[in-house]
């Protein structure tokens, strides 16, 4: 578990602006990556065969009994599923149709959570990814997990794929292309920095 001044530094992490997040009622269009940025969500690999990352969970993240909140869990299981999905499918749009995530072990506050996505099938119209979250072993107290990492969450996410796009998602999409192509597995990126 991480030191006190360490979970103090993500959680008052300063925010970069980008243009559209000066106002959050504004009519910009989204980029799809505030939510990533406010929990100071850490890329490691943007590719179409795997989406990866981690976060340390905070106050940002966490349900009121300081774990992880599934809503979060979910909310990052298809925000990777779906950024995947997309450059599996050379740019095309995606749409959620179903997720479903098991939450096996909580995440406490000060935790780093590492996230992977990967695509079980990837097809023409419709894409299934499998994403897991987990944490270090020596992250949980009195663990009996013979592995170095312990799974605390797993997600199944199934999209479709090639609808018609609008206008307003080019956003977002240029800056997935742009993350896409300036990402090195060896290089971390945390969103704000988009």
């Amino acid at each position: 578990m991480l030191s006190q001044d360490a979970i103090d530094q993500v959680v008052e992490a300063p925010e970069v602006s980008r243009a559209g997040d000066e106002n959050e009622n504004s009519t910009q269009p989204s980029t799809g990556f505030e939510v990533l940025n406010f929990i100071n969500f850490q890329m490691q690999v943007v590719s179409k065969s795997e989406m990866s990352g981690w976060f340390i969970v905070s106050k940002k993240s966490a349900q009121p009994f300081g774990v992880l909140h599934g809503g979060m869990t979910a909310y990052i299981a298809e925000s990777l599923a779906s950024m995947g999905a997309q450059i599996a499918s050379d740019w095309s749009r995606v749409a959620g149709i179903e997720m479903n995530v098991t939450h096996l072990q909580a995440a406490s506050i000060g935790h780093k959570v590492m996230v992977k996505a990967l695509p079980m099938r990837v097809g023409k119209r419709v894409q299934v990814w499998n994403v897991t979250f987990s944490m270090e072993k020596n992250q949980i107290p009195h663990s009996t997990e013979p592995q170095e990492t312990v799974i605390t969450s797993v997600a199944r996410v199934t999209l479709l794929v090639g609808l018609p796009g609008p206008e307003k998602a080019k956003v977002g999409i240029d800056q997935l292309v742009a993350v896409a192509k300036d990402m090195g597995t060896e290089k971390l990126l945390p969103f704000s920095k988009l």
